[in-house]
């Protein structure tokens, strides 16, 4: 065989021996802990139609996508993350629905980032998916799910990052930023760009303590100093909320003690 053929391309790697054995075991672990929550094993196709990952749904920008045609013309992607696929499959099987949902998925996902950011561009996903329930219990129940699962697989010292895209979109609407530069600005925080926001900011001028808050995004906020920010939007906090409610119900004083992030996206 051609000694060039013996590489892998950029951003993908071969598993094997003990390395794949402890991530066998470790995705074990997390598997039996989302199932104790009662969550379903569900699988998707490792590639769909180019849009059901649009902006409006996925979370990956598009030049970051796998892309290639089928012999009808279609546009395909390989999935880059499984949110989409799981949300295709809820709206297509259960629309009659009303009570929650509860997926869980493990499998790879794909992102074509730059050789430069020295990221894995194959990489393998397990997440859960809690779907036709928006309360506030919801969110902490994920939270608890998280946490439960990462300390069954032996971690003491746990950070959580805590998602609230309206919280981010509130901010953007009160620095009067347009949908385009919310959707740069979204990738930027999204990638942990610290200076391409930054730089994206001053470039439109936001004012600075607007500036400071999306910034602190980009990095990741603790709870305690996002608190003080929240004057400047109107939109309310609800995963700030479904936190607080997951440490009244928590009895475990070690998860008392974490400290959570705040993130735009």
């Amino acid at each position: 065989m051609n000694k060039s053929l013996l590489h892998t391309p950029e951003g993908v790697r071969d598993v094997y021996g003990e390395e794949y054995a402890r991530k066998l075991f470790v995705e074990k672990k997390l598997h039996d802990t989302i199932h104790l929550y009662g969550y379903q094993d569900i699988q998707t196709p490792t590639f769909e139609f180019f849009d059901v990952y649009s902006k409006e749904i996925g979370t990956t920008p598009s030049s970051q996508l796998y892309k290639f045609f089928d012999k009808e013309g279609n546009t395909l992607a390989l999935r880059p993350d499984f949110t989409p696929s799981c949300a295709r499959c809820a709206a297509k099987y259960f629309m009659d629905e009303t009570a929650p949902l509860r997926f869980t998925y493990s499998g790879s996902t794909f992102t074509n980032t730059s050789n430069l950011q020295g990221k894995l561009k194959e990489v393998t996903q397990m997440g859960a998916e809690l779907m036709l329930e928006p309360s506030v219990e919801a969110d902490a129940e994920m939270i608890s799910l998280v946490v439960e699962a990462l300390k069954n697989c032996g971690l003491t010292d746990l950070q959580i990052t805590v998602g609230e895209v309206e919280y981010f979109k509130g901010i953007c609407a009160q620095a009067g930023l347009n949908e385009e530069v919310e959707l740069k600005l979204r990738d930027f925080i999204s990638a942990k760009n610290y200076f391409g926001a930054q730089e994206l900011l001053e470039e439109q001028k936001v004012r600075k303590d607007y500036a400071q808050v999306l910034l602190g995004l980009s990095k990741g906020r603790r709870i305690w100093k996002v608190r003080k920010c929240r004057w400047i939007m109107n939109v309310p906090c609800r995963r700030l909320n479904a936190w607080r409610h997951f440490m009244r119900c928590s009895k475990n004083t070690e998860q008392k003690n974490m400290s959570p992030l705040i993130s735009g996206c």
